[in-house]
């Protein structure tokens, strides 16, 4: 049976799509979805593009609280997403914590910490910080990281002025895009 959650996804220049995707089932993780070579969509029949995610019950926020409209359903293009969270604190954190102690025993690896810069765009960038679990290296190749811990940071430049905005996240998790990543700190 095809399960909805609620996520929320970060694109360029400030803007927050929040609504509901489809899920297979209520234990698929987001992050895997996101880094599935073939997205779920469960009527494939609606899919205009290969590399998007279908979101339903969307709004569009401009900045933290403005509103700017609201969509019964809306495709967002993978390659546009800078960060993605979910609702689920225990599919995030928890769960990711789980699965990755499995992992450490097996590969001997401690939890690191990373520090992300990203790609400039529109005069802005992300400033992010965070841990993972697991192997860096096969995580840098999926679309997206899984990060625990996360602080954000935005800086923007407006009027030859740069400018620092917190992000804040729910519960601390978040997928980060690798493609956005100019240059990453790990250890």
């Amino acid at each position: 049976m095809v399960e909805q959650r609620k996520i929320a996804i970060g694109t360029s220049l400030g803007k927050k799509y929040s609504g509901l995707i489809d899920v297979p089932s209520a234990t698929f993780r987001t992050i895997d979805l996101f880094n599935s070579a073939n997205l779920f969509w469960k009527n494939p029949n609606e899919k205009c593009f290969e590399n998007a995610i279908l979101m339903y019950d969307a709004r569009l926020m401009l900045g933290d609280t403005a509103l700017y409209k609201k969509f019964d359903k809306i495709q967002i293009m993978l390659s546009e997403v800078f960060y993605f969270y979910d609702g689920f604190q225990s599919m995030g954190d928890e769960m990711e914590r789980k699965r990755a102690s499995k992992l450490i025993e097996f590969t001997q690896e401690k939890i690191q910490t990373v520090n992300i810069i990203t790609k400039v765009v529109a005069n802005s960038f992300y400033d992010i910080e965070g841990t993972f679990f697991g192997l860096f290296k096969k995580k840098s190749n999926d679309k997206f990281l899984p990060l625990t811990d996360v602080k954000i940071v935005e800086i923007s430049n407006k009027q030859g002025k740069w400018l620092k905005k917190e992000i804040i996240l729910p519960h601390k998790f978040m997928g980060m895009a690798n493609s956005h990543i100019e240059s990453a700190i790990i250890g």
